[in-house]
């Protein structure tokens, strides 16, 4: 199970899906502005994307990782990101090179555990919620949000046969 920075006693219906992407923007020589290639996140996907543009102002990498809740939503996402990197780099006249690669998919909880997890924390007087999580649980079955009371959370789950935290 993995535990989150979600508020305490969150259960995620619903976890994102990840993707790393990595660009570089190169030119032979600075351009008078360097140009900006991050789109804003819109509903469906969020990004952490940064740019870093070299001292000598020739190269502008750009790393971070894209979510979303469902498949298209970060396709929709992926292609968002390269659609505006692209155009940059073109408008530009940088030679571009870009690189993905998809961490995890979006994945809905299976109700059953999930119901047992919510009915087992209820139970020892933890508060329970049911909501999707932004953060990515790759192999994880459930994923559960410890903010504010983490280490109680996680001593339940330890003490718990059936619950082990990640």
């Amino acid at each position: 199970m993995l535990v989150t920075g979600d508020p305490a006693g969150t259960l995620a219906t619903r976890t994102a899906g990840l993707v790393d992407f990595w660009a570089t923007l190169e030119w032979d020589e600075a351009p008078p502005d360097s140009p900006s290639c991050l789109p804003a996140s819109e509903p469906f996907f969020r990004h952490d994307l940064e740019e870093m543009l070299d001292p000598t102002g020739t190269t502008l990498r750009i790393s971070g990782t894209i979510r979303s809740m469902t498949e298209a939503g970060l396709g929709a996402g992926l292609g968002l990101v390269m659609r505006s990197v692209g155009n940059a780099a073109a408008l530009s006249g940088a030679v571009l090179e870009m690189r993905s690669f998809r961490e995890c998919a979006p994945r809905p909880a299976p109700p059953g555990p999930l119901q047992a997890l919510a009915l087992d924390l209820w139970r020892a007087g933890f508060p329970v919620r049911f909501a999707p999580s932004w953060t990515p649980a790759d192999t994880r079955p459930l994923s559960l949000g410890g903010g504010g009371e983490e280490g109680a959370l996680r001593e339940f789950l330890r003490t718990s046969p059936l619950w082990e935290p990640s």
